[in-house]
């Protein structure tokens, strides 16, 4: 399953050693989604504290598993992504009238 991250870091973490941690921690979760081959693309908002990933990812527990600990200090809005394909597979099945 594909899927789309959206995050935004809390706006209340201003401190200098908590935000020492905070990018160590996320620097050392997208290597993890890097060596598991799950991180299809991402990037950051060069204007505010936000940014995305695209993970392909087999199950709801290894979405869990990439996405969980990032909740501490992050909002993130997910989204499943369906392909131009798929959606044109489906309209040929499904017409309209």
């Amino acid at each position: 399953m594909r899927l789309y991250v959206g995050f935004q870091v809390f706006q209340s973490i201003v401190d200098p050693a908590d935000i020492v941690r905070i990018r160590s921690k996320f620097g050392d979760k997208l290597q993890e989604m890097q060596k598991s081959g799950q991180l299809e693309t991402g990037g950051i908002f060069a204007e505010n504290r936000q940014g995305f990933v695209v993970l392909n990812v087999p199950s709801e527990d290894a979405a869990f598993s990439l996405l969980g600990e990032l909740a501490d200090f992050l909002i993130m809005e997910t989204h499943p992504l369906v392909s131009f394909e798929t959606l044109g597979r489906y309209f040929a099945e499904h017409p309209i009238g």
